[in-house]
C-alpha cells in the first residue's frame, strides 16, 4: 500500500521465512488496496464485484471492520463516504500475518515495521527493542522511547500525509491532534485504536484510558503532549 516495511530477525536463519512474509504482504496488498485496479477494494467500489460475491477472505476483514465501527462509536469506519477503504484495519492485520508466518517458525526476536507501525518480539540480548516516537516538527527527533518486548506499537498523525484522517460522523479532517501512539499487545487493536481516537480528537486519551492493555501519548497542534496513566512504565528515563 505505498508503505516502506522492514523485518528484522535476530534468532535463527530466517532468510526463507522473511520470503514467505513478504510474499504474504504482497499478496494481501493485491487484494485489499484501494490503489490496484485489479484488488477486490478497488472493484468493489467501481461496481464490477459486489460485497456478497466477493473472496470469504474479503468478507471477514470487512465484517470485523464493521465490529470495530460499534466498538468504536463509528470513529473507526472503513467507508470513506461511497468509498471502501479498509486500509486502517488491513495494515495492522498484514502485519500480524507477517509476524505469524515467523512465530510459526519458532522465531521469538523480531521486529515488524510497516510504515511506522510495530509489533516486536523480545530481541536476542535479552534487551526491549527501543521504538521512538517521532517529533511531529524536529524530523530527526523523537518525544519518547517506548521499551518494546512482545509489544504493539502504532500511530496515527499528520506529519506524513497531512491531514488523511477524517472523523466518520461530519467527513470533516481530523485536526485536534497531530500525532496519537497507541501501545499494547495486539498490532491489530492498536493500529485500529489509534486511527479511531485520532478522529476522536481532544477525547482520545480519555477514551483511551478505559481500553484495557493499553496506553496512549497525544500530540496537540501546539506541540503539548498528554498520556494515559501507564504510559510512562513503558518507556525510556527521559
Amino acid at each position: 500500500m505505498g508503505m516502506p516495511i522492514t523485518i528484522d530477525v535476530r534468532d535463527g536463519d530466517p532468510a526463507m521465512e522473511i520470503d514467505d512474509a513478504f510474499a504474504e504482504l504482497r499478496r494481501i496488498d493485491a487484494v485489499f488496496s484501494p490503489f490496484k485496479p485489479d484488488s477486490a477494494v478497488s472493484r468493489i467500489n467501481a461496481g464490477r464485484l459486489r460485497i456478497d460475491d466477493a473472496s470469504a477472505e474479503v468478507q471477514d476483514v470487512l465484517a470485523r471492520c464493521e465490529r470495530y465501527e460499534v466498538a468504536t462509536g463509528g470513529f473507526f469506519s472503513a467507508w470513506r463516504g461511497a468509498a471502501l477503504d479498509p486500509s486502517g484495519y488491513v495494515k495492522g492485520w498484514a502485519i500480524e500475518r507477517a509476524c505469524a508466518i515467523l512465530d510459526a517458525h519458532g522465531h521469538r526476536a523480531y521486529f515488524v515495521d510497516a510504515g511506522g507501525d510495530v509489533r516486536t518480539r523480545a530481541s536476542s540480548d535479552g534487551e526491549p527493542w527501543r521504538i521512538g516516537i517521532r517529533h511531529p516538527v524536529e524530523r530527526a527527533s523523537v518525544v519518547r522511547i517506548v521499551l518494546a518486548r512482545d509489544l504493539a506499537v502504532a500511530t496515527s498523525g499528520t506529519y506524513e500525509k497531512g491531514a488523511h484522517i477524517h472523523d466518520p460522523h461530519t467527513g470533516a479532517p481530523a485536526d485536534e491532534l497531530v500525532s496519537l501512539t497507541v501501545v499494547g499487545p495486539s498490532i491489530v487493536e492498536a493500529d485500529v485504536q489509534a486511527t479511531a481516537a485520532f478522529a476522536m480528537g481532544a477525547r482520545a486519551i480519555d477514551y483511551l484510558e478505559g481500553l484495557p492493555g493499553y496506553e496512549a501519548y497525544a500530540i496537540g497542534p501546539d506541540l503539548r503532549a498528554s498520556w494515559t496513566s501507564g504510559f510512562d512504565a513503558l518507556c525510556a528515563a527521559s
